[in-house]
């Protein structure tokens, strides 16, 4: 188990006014995809007043329809938007929000879920002792439903600032592989915000 500091959770969903993207010029801000929108929104009002060392952004299925779209192109003989595919990568985000924020700090991307979010951080915190916090930004949105493993949900964000001390939460982490990652994001949000409930199956807070 691993003992870490998790900040109040900033989430942004799709059918919400997303204020923090206004700081990103209009014409920037149309050729973001809908999940990038919503990343992005979590990431800049997270950083509102704080200073992150490192950020780790995860995600299950990332902008996996800008792959289909280039698929399809290439399909129909089509030559594929240059834009869709060099924004079709899962650390695209990543990239896009250090351009458009001119944001220098060292980042990673993920392919998982909540948790190696939240292990990625603390390992990072654990390894540089000049570190002090993280932000952690959880982001996905359902694959398009001509794949098998579609499953509806609608888009959200979600981030947090990580640190070590004083520690609120402790981590123990399961083998989930059975449980969409989009779904333990949304219990760690349900978790979090419930005063009433001190401990799950992964999570306990102290």
């Amino acid at each position: 188990m691993i003992q870490m500091n998790v900040s109040r959770l900033c989430i942004s969903r799709a059918d919400e006014v997303l204020p923090a993207l206004a700081q990103i010029p209009a014409m920037q801000r149309r050729r973001l995809s809908p999940v990038a929108k919503l990343a992005l929104n979590s990431a800049i009002q997270m950083l509102d007043g704080h200073q992150a060392d490192y950020i780790v952004w995860v995600s299950q299925y990332g902008d996996e329809a800008k792959t289909l779209n280039i698929l399809a192109d290439v399909l129909s003989e089509q030559t594929p938007s240059p834009t869709q595919f060099s924004t079709s990568v899962h650390n695209a985000i990543s990239g896009l929000y250090s351009i458009l924020c001119q944001d220098a700090t060292p980042a990673t991307s993920l392919a998982g879920s909540w948790n190696d979010g939240l292990i990625e951080a603390y390992a990072w915190l654990k390894t540089r002792p000049e570190a002090r916090q993280v932000l952690l930004v959880y982001y996905d949105e359902a694959l398009p439903d001509i794949y098998a493993e579609h499953q509806p949900f609608a888009a959200f964000a979600m981030a947090a600032m990580i640190s070590l001390a004083p520690a609120n939460l402790m981590l123990t982490p399961k083998h989930t592989d059975a449980t969409p990652a989009y779904q333990q994001a949304l219990a760690f949000n349900t978790f979090w915000n419930n005063p009433e409930q001190t401990e799950s199956e992964a999570w306990t807070k102290c």
